[in-house]
C-alpha cells in the first residue's frame, strides 16, 4: 500500500511540474530588431518602430549592440523609485521585455 501511495505522489508531482513548464513557455514571445544601448539600458527597436526596453542578460546583450538580433522573453514591468519615509511615493512602473535568450541575426541593423 505504501509503495502505491508513494508512486501516486511522485506521478502527481511530475504532472504539476510539467504543467508549470508548459505555462511558462506559452507566454514567451520572440521580438526581432536593432539592439542599442543608452544610459546603461539596452533597447531593441523593431523594424515597425516599436521600442522595447530590455531587462536581464546584460552580459550577453553587450556583445550584440549595433546588430540585428532576435530576443525571446516575456513582457513585464520594472518598478523604480526612491521613496523616503513620510514622503509621497515616487515609484514608477516601466514596461520591460524580460530576456530569456538572444540569437544573432545580422552584424548590422537594417535601415529604419
Amino acid at each position: 500500500m505504501r509503495k502505491i501511495l508513494v508512486t501516486l505522489v511522485l506521478l502527481l508531482c511530475a504532472t504539476c511540474l510539467l504543467a508549470q513548464d508548459n505555462m511558462s513557455n506559452s507566454s514567451a514571445t520572440t521580438i526581432q530588431g536593432c539592439l542599442t544601448a543608452a544610459s546603461g539600458h539596452y533597447i531593441l527597436t523593431e523594424s515597425n518602430g516599436t521600442v522595447h526596453r530590455l531587462n536581464g542578460y546584460a552580459n550577453k546583450l553587450k556583445d550584440h549592440v549595433g546588430h540585428e538580433v532576435a530576443i525571446t522573453g516575456m513582457e513585464g514591468v520594472k518598478t523604480t523609485g526612491t521613496t523616503q519615509q513620510g514622503n509621497a511615493s515616487t515609484a514608477k512602473q516601466i514596461p520591460v521585455f524580460k530576456v530569456q535568450s538572444i540569437k544573432h541575426v545580422a552584424d548590422s541593423c537594417k535601415a529604419q
